[in-house]
């Protein structure tokens, strides 16, 4: 009997991929990973989004603080069938190792979901990561 092996967590990548297809908008959640920032170890992300219905999506979203950074984060973006978006970011403000998720329910926000990951430096954003879209 062939034995099977769990599979592995996101976090646990080195090189952060998406693991849900961007056509994937069916029911159920579905979790992803968010691009590393190229030439940076500071940051790893990923996440989830479970559609409900065609109104409503919950997105979770988890940073994890890598290396030596002010802050760090990751940034998820919903868009509507016009093209606004709303935002949720999670946030690392406390040092390497330390880990920060968010939740929100977005209504209408369901057309798009795009990903990235960011450096920041009391306030301001110095560097971000490729935008990944999920869907």
């Amino acid at each position: 009997m062939a034995s099977v092996r769990p599979k592995s967590s996101p976090r646990a990548t080195t090189s952060p991929r998406a693991t849900s297809s961007p056509a994937n908008t069916s029911s159920g959640t579905h979790n992803f990973t968010v691009p590393a920032i190229p030439g940076d170890n500071v940051v790893t992300a990923w996440g989830s989004y479970t559609k409900m219905g065609t109104a409503r999506v919950k997105v979770t979203m988890c940073a994890k603080q890598t290396g030596t950074a002010f802050s760090v984060g990751a940034i998820a973006l919903v868009y509507n069938a016009s093209g606004a978006s709303k935002n949720v970011g999670a946030v690392v403000l406390t040092g390497p190792g330390n880990t920060s998720c968010v939740a929100i329910t977005f209504i209408l926000y369901t057309a798009h979901l795009k990903v990235h990951t960011f450096i920041g430096d009391h306030g301001t954003i110095v560097k971000t990561g490729p935008v990944q879209t999920i869907y």
